[in-house]
């Protein structure tokens, strides 16, 4: 078959972000299964992603024509400024106003495309991407949503032209299934089949048991205000003096919130012991160095870097309340899950790792196990199964 994944949401090129490390994963399944792929992206450039990619993959740029960029990815200075206006208001009508405008932009070289090279089956990897695909280049191949924020997160941010376009079409692929309710409700007439992200066999094991010079508080993922790293600034804060052996490393591109989390830190003299690190091609290091995996994020499509770290045997922290998050953590089996935003109670159960080692080997062993639900054998198998299944529905 040949699937069409369509990447028109966020950055392409060197984007070392989660949808696009699954974008790559997908892909490179998908050709050794013998498909062809073809990834349909959009950016200020023409180039390859940040993660490994099979050279038999297709990419093309759709704002670039033989190596000349044709459209621009921005929209007009104008309708910026109308846009930002709008979302003061309502956030959903400053993206309708942003998806209407790009659609116009982008849906006549996607249909070209479309038309020069016909899939059997397009994937979209974000919700605007699927109105381009559904409603701007008028696809008549099946489409399937690939979900990459939880439902209960994204939905109520959506366009009324976005969910006329996921109503169209043929599945919705959710990542866990405290999204199957809310998906249902909101697309009654839409078959929505649950699939996790693939967690593959760590290349390094974690040891948080064992006796160290040092014991290390990890998060990897951007600093964001929405992953709140500055909450796990401060309730490292009031036990550092309690416990001299252990720091906390942050890894992840760092912009103005990394900056502002770094002056808490060197305000509070910690900086000797709260390292901002930035990002890293040998993540795996990270984790077999940790003893204790902290995200403590408010919302979550899937957590990459807590599974990730739980799969090399790292006990994980989290916030109850948290999606992406709470799913993945059994509270006093793979890790403990705080009240959600209460830096004391973050604290709390931080302490209760920090001062009880077989309680983390424990924990990082079940954390371990847990993970193996999501065998990437298991979860391609799963999308290969319902790529079929869609087309021969459309046949």
């Amino acid at each position: 078959m040949h699937i069409v994944i369509a990447h028109f949401g966020t950055h392409y090129v060197g984007n070392p972000g989660g949808v696009e490390k699954v974008v790559c994963q997908f892909s490179n399944e998908m050709i050794r299964r013998g498909h062809e792929v073809t990834i349909l992206y959009r950016d200020y450039c023409e180039g390859n992603p940040y993660f490994p990619l099979d050279s038999r993959v297709i990419q093309h740029n759709i704002l670039f024509q033989d190596g000349r960029k044709i459209i621009s990815e921005k929209l007009p200075v104008r309708l910026r400024v109308l846009r930002e206006f709008v979302r003061v208001f309502s956030k959903s009508g400053g993206q309708e106003l942003n998806a209407r405008f790009k659609g116009r932009q982008y849906g006549l070289q996607i249909q070209k495309y479309l038309a020069e090279h016909p899939a059997d089956v397009v994937l979209s990897c974000s919700v605007p991407s699927t109105k381009y695909v559904i409603e701007d280049a008028h696809c008549m191949a099946p489409v399937i949503q690939m979900m990459h924020s939880h439902p209960r997160y994204l939905f109520p941010r959506m366009s009324k032209v976005e969910k006329e376009a996921i109503g169209k079409c043929r599945a919705l692929q959710i990542l866990l299934p405290s999204g199957l309710k809310i998906s249902q409700e909101v697309f009654p007439n839409l078959f929505v089949k649950v699939i996790g992200n693939p967690v593959y066999p760590p290349i390094k094991k974690a040891h948080p048991g064992e006796k160290k010079e040092k014991h290390l508080i990890s998060c990897v993922g951007s600093l964001t205000r929405n992953k709140q790293q500055h909450l796990l600034c401060k309730a490292f804060a009031s036990l550092a003096s309690d416990f001299p052996d252990w720091n906390v490393e942050l890894w992840g591109y760092s912009g103005s919130y990394g900056r502002s989390i770094q002056s808490w830190v060197d305000k509070h003299s910690l900086s000797n012991r709260i390292f901002i690190k930035g990002q890293t091609t040998r993540v795996e290091d990270v984790y077999a160095r940790s003893d204790v995996f902290c995200l403590p994020s408010r919302a979550e499509g899937w957590g990459l870097g807590l599974t990730e770290a739980m799969a090399a045997g790292v006990p994980a922290v989290g916030f109850k309340g948290c999606t992406g998050v709470e799913d993945l953590i059994q509270d006093g089996v793979t890790g403990r899950l705080a009240e959600n935003g209460n830096v004391d109670s973050l604290a709390a159960v931080l302490r209760s790792l920090m001062k009880d080692a077989s309680k983390r080997k424990i924990m990082g062993l079940q954390a371990a196990e847990s993970m193996k639900w999501y065998a990437p054998e298991k979860i391609w198998n799963e999308w290969e199964a319902l790529l079929q299944d869609v087309i021969a529905g459309k046949k």
